[in-house]
């Protein structure tokens, strides 16, 4: 009996073996890219034939020992290419509706990832009536790997875009595909692979990462042994230990409300900020801050309204040890009305307790955002605080963070089961994970784009990104800047061939990280891809690019590329430009149009040596553009050592 159940056992995992397969994206309603060789595989009985029928040809493939098969079938021409049939022995499977076309991998962090359907407000007419059975797209579920995946979990399948669908769309990728489609007239196919919140690291090879040996250390070290196929056991091991220390410490953490509490054995930190830039990098769990302000009399009793800025992902805030409300959306800024009677002459206690489960934590630096608002009049909150760590969130990376920062972890479940398959080229939009490495971003960023191109084997293929978005406070003086430097790193990267970059510091939200403006970006990645991957090399596809600069007497000329048919302003005077003599010291500069040249100079200074533009977190009122609209990008001509450099 034993004997026959075993027997039986080997004939049924054989017979299961033998099972003719696809990748999860060779699929009905997928887009093949046209006018090249048309790349399919999948798995089946090791040594088993396997059929192909395609546009009315004919096609074989022999499964290898580990079962795998692949065949490469003719090209195809733009437009609707039927059904594709495949058989072995008695397995078959049958794809409906191919579109050949022009496909696209679109990939990167929260703004990348970012859903039609999310922007509601911002495109309701669009959500409500898009329709085009040629614009499809595809998204992947997110996963991570400790080894490259030869097939790819999926968030939703092929679609075509129309209205109760469009929704689920990446809003970049959608208006990128949609301005494609109205260009070329051809099928367009968009598989959207993002993660928000991640850096580059994680989306680049174990072999792509040996310019930063550091990071494949960390991978040996940290990574490859964990057991990601149980990751969510383990996460849910260690979220009942994390419940276990909140519950026990509540009781005291009571005591920490009250506006007589002695906080002075509490570590000093400031209000606004994330925890990660102020001593906690890598940490998650929950927090309290404590900070106080003054009332005047005129004021005390009035009912009144606090607002602050984003709280990565929930507050609950207390005045006076009253109870003032609570959020969980982690990108939203807070208004919570205080009662009357609530605040008193002179000094009044605010306390926030924050809880962070991945990702950043704390509150977003935006002190303009971050004030008491009673009578018609506010009273700003921002500065000196104390912080006390009640529980800490232990990772499964001994201290080295989430599981998805880690290096290669998304390059192997989310890109590599995609690289055997033709594409025309990729879109990227991330960044403001790593801008606090700007500088090494010079060197990762490149590496990414090198090591994907390697792994697609179909050359140096179109690599179009976004540059970072204004974000954070707006500053009155010039200062120095984490994002200018990662927007420099960026544009550093322009040196790869076939690279393009949509510059966006015009349309991003200095209150939102996740700007709404997300055609605009579309659309200008799409003016590149048009540029680069499609030959109409005389459009406009960017703003000006700094190229050099020369001084003249108490003035600095500064000299630009892709200055289009002339340069502009958007109708005010030139703005956001910043000059220094050798003292290192900028102020802001008096700047004007001269042909294709900008002069810069300032009272003061009689010996210019430096000129910065766009070079803060949100210079959303930088304003130099080519006629054809696009802007300029940021820049400085200085090389001081900057916020980032190590």
């Amino acid at each position: 009996m034993k004997k026959i159940l075993v027997l039986l056992s080997v004939f049924v995992s054989v017979a299961a073996s033998a099972q003719l397969k696809l990748p999860s994206f060779i699929a009905d309603s997928m887009v093949l890219q046209q006018q090249q060789p048309i790349h399919i595989w999948g798995w089946a009985g090791p040594g088993t034939n396997v059929q192909l029928s395609f546009m009315q040809k004919h096609y074989n493939a022999l499964a290898g020992k580990d079962g795998r098969w692949e065949a490469w079938l003719a090209p195809a021409a733009a437009g609707n290419c039927g059904d594709m049939e495949l058989s072995s022995g008695s397995n078959k499977i049958m794809l409906h509706d191919v579109l050949s076309g022009e496909v696209w991998v679109c990939s990167g962090q929260s703004n990348m990832e970012w859903k039609f359907g999310w922007l509601k407000d911002t495109y309701a007419q669009e959500l409500a009536t898009a329709k085009d059975d040629q614009l499809r797209f595809i998204t992947a579920e997110k996963t991570m790997a400790t080894s490259p995946k030869t097939d790819l979990k999926l968030e939703r399948k092929w679609s075509s875009i129309s209205p109760g669908v469009t929704g689920e769309c990446s809003a970049v990728a959608y208006w990128f595909a949609k301005k494609l489609r109205q260009e070329l007239k051809v099928p367009v196919g968009v598989i959207v692979t993002a993660w928000g919140g991640t850096r580059a690291q994680p989306w680049t090879s174990y072999e792509g990462l040996y310019e930063l040996p550091d990071y494949q250390r960390v991978f040996n070290e940290k990574v490859k042994n964990i057991d990601l196929d149980n990751i969510e056991k383990e996460k849910e091991r260690i979220r009942d230990q994390f419940r276990n220390e909140l519950a026990q410490k509540t009781p005291e953490s009571r005591e920490w409300i009250r506006p007589e509490f002695n906080d002075a054995d509490w570590e000093a930190t400031k209000l606004p900020g994330q925890w990660e830039v102020n001593g906690h990098p890598n940490m998650d769990g929950v927090g309290f801050y404590r900070s106080s302000f003054e009332v005047a009399a005129s004021d005390a009793g009035k009912g009144a309204s606090l607002l602050m800025p984003a709280i990565d992902d929930v507050d609950s805030t207390f005045i006076n040890g009253v109870f003032i409300g609570t959020n969980n959306q982690w990108d939203a800024l807070r208004i919570y009305k205080v009662p009357a009677g609530v605040l008193k002459a002179g000094k009044n206690s605010l306390v926030i307790r924050v809880e962070d489960t991945g990702g950043g934590g704390g509150m977003a630096d935006a002190p303009a955002q971050f004030s008491l608002r009673v009578d018609g009049h506010d009273i700003a909150l921002s500065g000196p605080a104390k912080f006390h760590l009640m529980a800490p969130m232990k990772d499964i990376t001994s201290g080295n963070g989430a599981v998805e920062q880690q290096p290669s972890v998304l390059f192997n479940a989310m890109i590599a089961p995609l690289t055997p398959l033709k594409i025309r080229g990729a879109i990227w939009y991330q960044g403001e994970s790593n801008a606090d490495q700007a500088y090494e971003y010079r060197t990762l960023f490149p590496a990414m784009i090198r090591d994907w191109r390697n792994r697609w084997s179909v050359g140096e293929f179109p690599f179009l990104f976004v540059q970072l978005a204004s974000y954070g406070p707006v500053k009155t003086t010039p200062v120095e800047s984490a994002w200018a430097e990662l927007r420099e790193a960026q544009s550093m990267t322009l040196q790869l061939p076939n690279t393009g970059m949509a510059i966006a510091t015009d349309i991003g939200n200095p209150a939102n990280i996740h700007p709404v403006k997300k055609k605009e970006v579309g659309d200008r990645l799409a003016a590149h891809a048009m540029n680069i991957a499609y030959g109409k090399k005389n459009d406009a596809a960017t703003g000006p690019l700094y190229s050099g600069y020369k001084v003249s007497g108490n003035q600095i000329i500064i000299q630009f590329t892709h200055t289009g048919s002339g340069l502009r302003t958007d109708g005010k005077p030139l703005q956001y430009f910043q000059i220094a003599g050798d003292d290192h010291k900028f102020v802001w500069a008096d700047a004007r149009i001269v042909g294709n040249t900008v002069v810069v100079s300032a009272k003061g200074i009689s010996k210019p040596v430096a000129v910065r533009y766009a070079w803060a977190d949100s210079p959303v009122s930088a304003n130099l553009y080519n006629k054809e609209g696009f802007p300029a990008s940021a820049f400085r001509t200085d090389q001081w050592k900057g916020v980032t450099e190590k």
